[in-house]
């Protein structure tokens, strides 16, 4: 079942808006961003995901521009065959996706797995709105086992 392969831990590879009207891409968060998801046994979600050259904020107003240069939520998944992911989100750093459910089309291919949202209305470069997908990419975490730490 793909929710047992799903389980884990997930390093992000890359993060893509493409806009549907003319399959322009862009890299919001430049070409290696950082990032992890969880999916837990217990039906638990969790993403962070962020560029991976932000500066350290000195004023309140880098400070503004960390926060908004960032993606992190967390709720309850289900997966709904063949390919949905739905995530109930109960905690994000964007208040409206608090009680939402965020869809995103998963293909699992052994340690790869590519997510891809429902269509999202963005503001563009000219100051209109644009309707894209986003498109993240994740490869899985390994294991490393530690002989000298404790067992826990």
């Amino acid at each position: 079942m793909d929710r047992d392969r799903l389980l884990g831990s997930w390093t992000l590879k890359s993060f893509v808006f493409e806009t549907i009207n003319t399959g322009e891409r862009s890299e919001p968060f430049g070409a290696n961003p950082s990032g992890t998801i969880l999916f837990h046994a217990d039906g638990r979600f969790f993403a962070l995901m962020t560029p991976s050259d932000r500066p350290l904020p000195r004023t309140e107003a880098e400070q503004a521009a960390a926060f908004q240069s960032l993606v992190a939520y967390s709720g309850r998944y289900r997966i709904e065959p063949p390919n949905r992911l739905v995530t109930h989100v109960d905690i994000a750093w964007f208040p409206p996706w608090v009680g939402s459910d965020q869809v995103r089309y998963y293909t699992l291919d052994g340690d790869h797995l590519d997510l891809v949202s429902a269509p999202l209305r963005l503001p563009s470069s000219n100051g209109e709105e644009a309707t894209v997908f986003a498109r993240v990419s994740w490869m899985r975490e390994k294991v490393v086992v530690d002989d000298a730490s404790p067992p826990r």
